[in-house]
């Protein structure tokens, strides 16, 4: 006598691993994406923390020049009129300089901007009044597409 066989029902097996399959495979969609979007994210951060650097750096300088001068003319023995004239010697042509404050714009190409205001003292010494970065609001750049799906079909219907 044989036994009767059991029957395996393929059908439910077969529709869970089919949706199984397709979860993977939209979780797998959406990681690439977000890694995708992350990255460009670390990068437009990576060069707006460079240019930061790079007009902090520029200004730093720039004090450095403007202390250097006014020290000169502390030794010296110098007066407030001596003080101006050795800053505006060393002034750069896009920096102003009205009654006793000097005002620069350092700018670098991502739009990030540092405004540096330094008040000059009667005894040759000076005050930083205003150091203040910000950033200039362009979006000339296209961006990340991260997904085109939608709305190019709505356009292409209509």
């Amino acid at each position: 006598m044989s036994r009767p066989r059991g029957s395996v029902r393929m059908g439910p097996i077969s529709l869970f691993t089919l949706v199984i399959v397709l979860c993977l495979a939209v979780l797998g969609v959406l990681a690439i994406t977000t890694a995708q979007a992350t990255f460009a994210a670390a990068e437009k951060q990576a060069l707006f923390t460079t240019d930061t650097y790079m007009n902090e750096t520029a200004a730093q300088e720039f004090v450095a020049e403007v202390d250097a001068a006014l020290a000169s003319v502390r030794e010296e023995g110098g007066d407030y009129a001596e003080a101006r004239e050795a800053v505006q010697e060393i002034l750069p042509a896009d920096a102003t300089f009205e009654n006793a404050t000097v005002s620069v714009t350092f700018t670098a190409d991502s739009g990030r901007i540092l405004d540096v205001q330094l008040t000059i003292r009667q005894d040759a010494t000076y005050e930083i009044t205003t150091w203040k970065a910000t950033t200039e609001w362009t979006n000339t750049d296209s961006g990340e597409t991260l997904w085109s799906g939608g709305s190019e079909t709505r356009e292409e219907t209509r």
